[in-house]
């Protein structure tokens, strides 16, 4: 039996990197706008993987398919209606409309908050990219952005009426609707027009259209989220609203999180991960997700030692130094070593290794060659950010231990979990200027099945990023090169999967001969709840969906 009421509460340690659904990439930040946002279509939320990747229609009315006639034959033209009642939680709840649904997406071009995984819809839809472009010689104003974005269309992209939407696209792209499944595809009513994407009083204008809505965020410290009036259950075939209110608190230390869940003051991790091995009271749950983390990420750019890491003997060096026998155990459980970026599993991995080292804890002495060969005969100090909880410093500290027996010095610095990509890897200028050289982040695919390009394309495509832009979205290492841009754009508009995944593999070994990053770890995610959390799912965010859980009285 479903309980309604209470209080679901997560307890962690940092915030989100924005509420603004046109920027926010945290997956933690994920889990609540699952509760505010809609897209057109979505994944169920389960925790069964074969269901994972089964599109199912959220704010339309259907899964656009050829046999519906909602793709066109070419597979170029996709056509949404928007279900009746979806309403924002305006004064006098207001329809959302397909105006709302163009406006949405026509705000990941902004020249500021912008998407970091705009490139997705840059690429896709005819017009798009010329519209960006034009976004980004718009001055930073809220007014100027507004009349801009008002005022200049993208021929691909088109309210028909005021429930009728139709996507023109490039080419043929076989996994466009998972794009729109994202929280970035978001509709956006007219009220975000009056601030800046993600700007210091966005949450001001914020609307739901979901079953709960924000009603208070104290940066640092608690977001709360209460019941949506303007939310109706039939017209939303996906989420819930079982629980009456829904808290974030933050500033715990990773011990002190996981102890509230334990002992049943709090219900579920934010954005901390358990500790290895016996949680008892609380429920410990894990998925396989398809997770890389960590993997070392290297600035491509910094001027840092001579230019250090612009060299690719350097970066080849640091996959020789590091110790992935040591990282392991500091996650414990079922990490094994990374030598790819695409996990086992998917359908481009092929088995792979090209830094053949025998041992996962590395090769020191092959890493000092390499590093002579580069002229740095005495070694090297290179500064590293890590965030300031969690993991996060133990893997530090062993990537300090591990570079060192090569002769390479690492400068570790501490930042905070919430400024690690606002204000560090989203920020270009901090990249050029050195203020980092090396860091660790992880990723998950963006969507389930078919996802090889959500490993490759954010983080290695900068074919459409000006070499000066004050943010490269989420390629963070600044890496470069139009041979592993082509083939990531061949095998997103490959007719055939088995097509598309060889290129894909084939950009992976690009990338990886490259140096552009250093694969670690791939583990299964993992997090925990409190005994009395119902309704717990894995799938499409292993952190659950709160709109599907309730919690006992």
């Amino acid at each position: 039996m479903v309980m309604r009421g209470g209080t679901l509460r997560y307890v962690g340690h940092g915030d989100v990197d924005h509420l603004d659904p046109a920027c926010a990439n945290y997956t933690a930040s994920a889990v609540i706008e699952r509760a505010y946002t809609r897209q057109l279509v979505t994944y169920p939320s389960t925790s069964d993987p074969d269901r994972a990747g089964t599109l199912i229609a959220d704010m339309a009315t259907e899964v656009p398919t050829r046999d519906n006639g909602r793709i066109s034959a070419d597979g170029r033209v996709y056509t949404f209606t928007v279900r009746d009642g979806v309403c924002w939680d305006t004064p006098s709840p207001r329809p959302v409309t397909a105006a709302d649904v163009v406006r949405g997406i026509k705000r990941l071009a902004g020249p500021v908050g912008r998407c970091p995984l705009l490139q997705y819809y840059a690429d896709s839809i005819a017009g798009m990219a010329e519209f960006c472009a034009g976004m980004a010689a718009v001055p930073a104003r809220a007014d100027a952005i507004a009349r801009y974005l008002e005022n200049h269309d993208v021929p691909g992209l088109r309210a028909v009426d005021e429930r009728t939407v139709r996507f023109e696209l490039v080419a043929p792209t076989p996994d466009f609707l998972d794009m729109l499944t994202l929280p970035f595809a978001s509709a956006a009513p007219v009220e975000y027009l009056e601030h800046l994407p993600a700007g210091p009083d966005f949450d001001r204008s914020l609307r739901s259209n979901g079953p709960y809505r924000v009603v208070t965020h104290r940066p640092g410290e608690t977001i709360v989220l209460e019941r949506n009036p303007a939310w109706r259950p039939e017209s939303d075939p996906v989420r819930g609203q079982h629980v009456a209110r829904i808290e974030v608190l933050m500033g715990r230390s990773q011990d002190e999180a996981c102890a509230e869940v334990a002992a049943g003051t709090a219900d579920a991790l934010w954005d901390v991960a358990p500790p290895a091995g016996d949680v008892t009271p609380a429920q410990r749950v894990t998925a396989r997700t398809g997770e890389l983390n960590p993997c070392l990420l290297i600035n491509m750019v910094s001027p840092n030692a001579g230019g250090a890491t612009r060299r690719v003997e350097v970066r080849r060096a640091l996959h020789y130094a590091v110790d992935r026998t040591a990282i392991a155990r500091i996650y414990g459980g079922a990490a094994e070593a990374a030598t790819q970026l695409l996990p086992p599993g998917n359908p481009a991995y092929r088995p792979s290794d090209l830094y053949r080292t025998g041992d996962p804890s590395g090769d020191p002495d092959r890493a000092r060659q390499l590093l002579a060969d580069a002229g740095y005969t005495d070694g090297l100090t290179l500064r590293m950010i890590h965030r300031d909880t969690g993991h996060h410093p133990a893997v530090g500290a062993a990537i300090r231990d591990a570079l060192a027996r090569a002769g390479i010095h690492v400068e570790l610095v501490p930042v905070p979990h919430a400024d690690f990509y606002p204000k560090y890897l989203e920020v270009a200028q901090n990249a050029r200027d050195g203020v980092w050289d090396i860091t660790t982040q992880g990723w998950l695919p963006d969507w389930q099945g078919n996802n090889a390009r959500s490993y490759l394309q954010p983080h290695f495509d900068s074919s459409r990023v000006a070499e000066e832009s004050a943010t490269w979205g989420a390629c963070y290492g600044f890496y470069r090169n139009p041979a592993t841009s082509d083939l990531i754009h061949s095998a997103g508009t490959a007719a055939e999967a088995r097509d598309a995944n060889e290129l894909y593999h084939r950009a992976e070994q690009q990338i990886l001969r490259d140096a552009a990053v250093v694969p670690l770890l791939f583990q299964s995610s993992a997090t925990m709840y409190a005994e009395r959390v119902r309704g717990i799912t894995t799938f499409p965010n292993y952190l659950g969906d709160p709109t599907q859980m309730s919690v006992l009285s």
